[in-house]
């Protein structure tokens, strides 16, 4: 290929992020957004978005009890959740515990005041915490190899 026809080098593409500026990158994503993609198993298993609040450690969301993420996430208790886009990956597999939200801790309910579906004001929600287990984040091909940033609940950095 000629150098007047070289394919443009994506963002992270010509040199791999270091997992310390992978590390760093995914929390500041995480504090940053506010929606993700949350895939749970079960009988039917099922992909829907979800406004979330991060804590640091717990990925917080809210969902009704009578949809099929509560049926699943009460049959299963393990997810996965997906950030950012398809050149700037974030996956979160964790386990997930479902709360009645009027029985959480103050922090908790606060967090929830924070989401679009806050079970203050709408009945019949029930409370997503997601504990973080793996983290993997990528952006190009040249950072595949490295890309577990977490692993059983411990950065790797």
């Amino acid at each position: 290929m000629s150098a007047s026809k070289a394919r443009p080098v994506r963002p992270g593409g010509a040199n791999p992020r270091s997992r310390a500026q992978r590390r760093a990158d995914t929390e500041r994503l995480l504090a940053d957004e506010r929606h993700l993609w949350l895939a749970s198993g079960g009988p039917r298993p099922h992909l829907v978005p979800l406004a979330y609040v991060w804590d640091g450690g717990v990925i917080t969301m809210v969902t009704r009890r009578a949809t099929r993420t509560a049926r699943n996430l009460l049959a299963d208790g393990v997810v996965r959740a997906a950030f950012g886009s398809a050149t700037d990956v974030v996956l979160v597999d964790g386990t997930v515990e479902l709360t009645e939200p009027a029985e959480d801790p103050a922090d908790v309910r606060a967090r929830y005041a924070r989401l679009p579906l806050d079970p203050a004001r709408v009945p019949g929600a029930v409370g997503v915490r997601l504990t973080p287990r793996r983290i993997l984040a990528w952006r190009s091909l040249a950072e595949l190899e490295h890309r577990v940033i977490m692993d059983d609940g411990v950065w790797l950095t």
